[in-house]
This record gives structure tokens, C-alpha cells and sequence, in this order.
């Protein structure tokens, strides 16, 4: 899979993008006038810059070490999604690297080694909390706002509004009876290989955020058995997948020719 188009949360053709039903104020960055100037006094404007494709992205001023900027807002779910990405090669890398050094045959264990060792389970950690916490911003912005959850128990019925339905209802329950709630589809309505895949990613997310002290070192095993087995492509394309599925072209390879 090549590396996806990058958005941005405030983004369109023309210059009259509306971002919490305000206008932006288009900026031209060749005039001499100075951006504070520009906006001063319109507190909670939003500054556009126009992209060589002639696309208007939207951005705060800030400044910083005496300068000021325009900093454009990327969409988080494609920055950690990207992120992710950008792993998948290093892990291939360093999985190789490491294999070929954990020699046995060699008398002592070598210095290259063990870097390897903490190369390669860094970059496998990286992809799966990257990877997962793409998911759960995806997942948390496709809350409508004034959307409200009700859990109905034995005893009583609790009702989560938007803000508290992203902090405290768990990941089964937002993906089970929320989503479906708010798109009329659900994705998790039967096993497949691709939802399937995305549950090992919770799991495998869960034994790296939640790392237990253990006294005996080898009840790590399944952690590190897990990530030289784990199908971190497939995983990828799965979660791409789950993601278009509600969003039509949410995530799409981008159409420059590289790599990354």
C-alpha cells in the first residue's frame, strides 16, 4: 500500500471554507502586510493558505521565536494512520537485521545485536499504538455532536452525551452499539478475516499499553512471539478497510508515484 493523501480538518476549493460557521480570511503570503495585522482583532479567525494544487487549507497563527506562522490542522486519524505506515518498512528491516544477528553459533552475543533487539520491538510497538489510536480517533470523530448513548441496566439507565461517550465508554461498545447507532451499519456484524484482524490489533495494543511486572521473564514470550508473527500489513489494509467502510475514500493512496 503506498502512503495515503494527507487532509486536513479545514480544507476546500474556494476560499469561503467555514469552520465552526465562521469564515476564513484568506491570506496572501506575498503581501507585505503581516499576517497578526491581518487578523487582529477577529479572535478565533481562521488564516488559509492556498496549496500549489489551488486548494484552500486552513491554519492558526502562532508565534513562535519571534516569528509567526500559519500551522494548518491535519486530520489526527490520518497522522497516526501515516505514522503507522511509515513502520512497516522499518519492522521488515529490522526483523531481518535481527534474525540474521541472533547467530547461536557465535560464541558471544554481540553489541549490533542487541540494538537490534530494541530496534525492532520499538518499531513493532510504534505500528500497533500508532495503528490503534488511529482507530479510536476515527471512531471518536464520527460522534455527531448532540448525539447521546443510553445503556440501559437491571437496575438503571445511564445516558452518555458526546464528550462522555469518547472518554468513558470502552472500545467494544463504541464499535458494537455505537457506531451502528449513528451510520445504520456495522462492520462488526459478523466475523470476517478483516475484523478479526482488528481485534488481535486491540489485543495486541492492550499487552503493550498494559505491560505487567512479571517474575519470571519468560511469561514475556507471547508479547514477543506475537510481534514476529503479528500480520502488521494485512492489519494496515484491515483497518484502512474498516475505516472506508463508513467513510466512502476516507483513506486513499496517494496518486504522486512514491513510496512514502
Amino acid at each position: 500500500m503506498k502512503h495515503i493523501k494527507k487532509r486536513f480538518l479545514i480544507q476546500g476549493n474556494d476560499k469561503e471554507v467555514q469552520f465552526d460557521e465562521r469564515k476564513a480570511e484568506l491570506l496572501d503570503l506575498n503581501d507585505e502586510t503581516s499576517i497578526l495585522e491581518k487578523i487582529r482583532g477577529k479572535q478565533g479567525s481562521i488564516a488559509l493558505m492556498k496549496t500549489e494544487d489551488n486548494m484552500f487549507i486552513g491554519g492558526f497563527v502562532h508565534k513562535l521565536e519571534g516569528k509567526e506562522y500559519i500551522f494548518p490542522v491535519p486530520d489526527p486519524t490520518l497522522i497516526y494512520f501515516n505514522n503507522a505506515q511509515g513502520y512497516l518498512r522499518v519492522i521488515t528491516e529490522r526483523k531481518k537485521a535481527l534474525l540474521d544477528k541472533l547467530n547461536l553459533d557465535a560464541t558471544k552475543l554481540s553489541e549490533p545485536a542487541l540494538n537490534e533487539v530494541y530496534s525492532f520491538f520499538g518499531a513493532t510497538s510504534g505500528f500497533i499504538i500508532f495503528l490503534f489510536t488511529s482507530i479510536e480517533s476515527y471512531i471518536n470523530h464520527l460522534i455527531p455532536k448532540g448525539f447521546e448513548y443510553s445503556k440501559t441496566g437491571t437496575r438503571k439507565t445511564e445516558t452518555y452525551n458526546m464528550k462522555q461517550i469518547q472518554e468513558f465508554l470502552d472500545f467494544k461498545t463504541k464499535i458494537k452499539d455505537v457506531l451502528p447507532m449513528i451510520t445504520g451499519k456495522d462492520f462488526f456484524s459478523k466475523s470476517t478475516p478483516a475484523n478479526q484482524l482488528i481485534w488481535n490489533l486491540k489485543d495486541f495494543r492492550d499487552e503493550i499499553i498494559h505491560t505487567k511486572a512479571n517474575e519470571n521473564p519468560l511469561k514475556y514470550e507471547k508479547l514477543i512471539k506475537t510481534s514476529l508473527n503479528f500480520k502488521y500489513e494485512k492489519t494496515l489494509m484491515a483497518t484502512a478497510t474498516f475505516m472506508n467502510f463508513y467513510k466512502t475514500d476516507f483513506i486513499l493512496e496517494c496518486d504522486c508515484g512514491q513510496d512514502f
